[in-house]
Parts: C-alpha cells; structure tokens; sequence
C-alpha cells in the first residue's frame, strides 16, 4: 500500500502539472490534442491486454510497466515539442495498464475472498492519499521550482514532473527486489 501510494503520488504531480506546462508554450487547442493522443495510449494498451492479458511474470510486468511509465513521464517534461510530448504522453498512458494489470491480480490472489471488499475498500483509501497529497504539492511545487530558477510556472512544472517521473523509475527499479513482492506471485 505504502508503494502504491507513492505511485499515485508520483502519477498525481503529474496529472496536475502536464497541462500548465503545455500551455506554457502553447494554446488549449494543441493541449487538447495533446491529452488526446497520450490518453489514447491507455485505451490501446487496454484492448491489446483485454486481448492478451498477462498470463505469469506479474512482478516483472509490474516493475517493467512502471519503469517506462516513468521514462514516459520523464521525457515528457523534457521537451516543449507537440508530438514529442504526444509520443511520450502516449508511452506513459500506454504502460499503466500493465502495471495495474499486475498489481490487481497480485493483490487479489492474495486476499481471501470474503475479505475482498474491505481489503479493496482500505487498499483503495490509503493508495489514493498519494493523489490527495500530488493535488496539494504539485502546484507549490512548480510555483517554488519556476521562481527558484527564474524561468516561471512552465519550466518549473518541467521539472518536478522529470523528478517524480525518475522517483517512478527507482521505485519501479526497488520492487524486484522486495522480497514480500515477489512472494505475492508464488502464492
């Protein structure tokens, strides 16, 4: 719980601070096609799993997922180029399926059934504290990051969304090696 709810963290800042940083350089038009294109990385990823799905190797599909997440989110901040921030918007969209997909089942074969809906219930309550806090920093955040380096809100919205996109990597990079992770798919 305590991972997933610093990935919520890490995704949030980047939910709050995607759009102010394309609409430091650009209109609401093109920001408009930009979250189309990057969200249309989860609905592809989404009917290529519905059709394929993860059949093992769930820790791995999860860390991988987001890993490129992270990347995406990453590279994303780095450019102020429409169809680079389309590409990697589209990468970073594209990969959460993935490591939703493994982290459900890696719960959910893990909890007894008729303990299902409160685990589920309380999972959900704690993991979302990430966003919560995302919400509450994220602004401050690029705010205190543009001023510091004196090229405003675009720049420093950039920035802290490359940060939480490489904090997604070393998190996704941790996994693999927690051992309570890892024994959630040999169960």
């Amino acid at each position: 719980m305590i991972i997933t709810s610093l990935i919520c963290l890490f995704m949030g800042m980047y939910q709050v601070l995607g759009e102010p940083f394309i609409l430091s350089f650009s209109d609401s038009k093109t920001l408009g096609i930009c979250e189309t294109v990057a969200a249309s990385g989860m609905l592809v990823s989404s009917i290529l799993l519905g059709i394929r799905g993860i059949k093992k190797h769930f820790v791995r599909a999860l860390w991988m997922g987001l890993a490129v997440s992270g990347i995406g989110m990453s590279m994303f901040g780095v450019f102020e180029n429409k169809i680079l921030i389309c590409v990697f918007g589209f990468i970073f969209f594209a990969s959460i399926p993935f490591a939703n997909n493994s982290l459900d089942y890696l719960v959910r074969t893990n909890i007894p059934d008729e303990l299902q809906g409160r685990a589920w219930g309380l999972i959900g309550f704690i993991s979302q504290f990430g966003y919560v806090i995302a919400y509450g920093l994220s602004g401050v955040t690029a705010d205190t990051v543009g001023k510091v380096t004196g090229k405003g809100v675009g720049t420093g919205s950039s920035l802290t969304i490359i940060f939480s996109g490489i904090c997604l990597v070393i998190i996704s990079l941790i996994i693999p090696g927690i051992k309570k992770i890892r024994k959630l798919e040999q169960a």
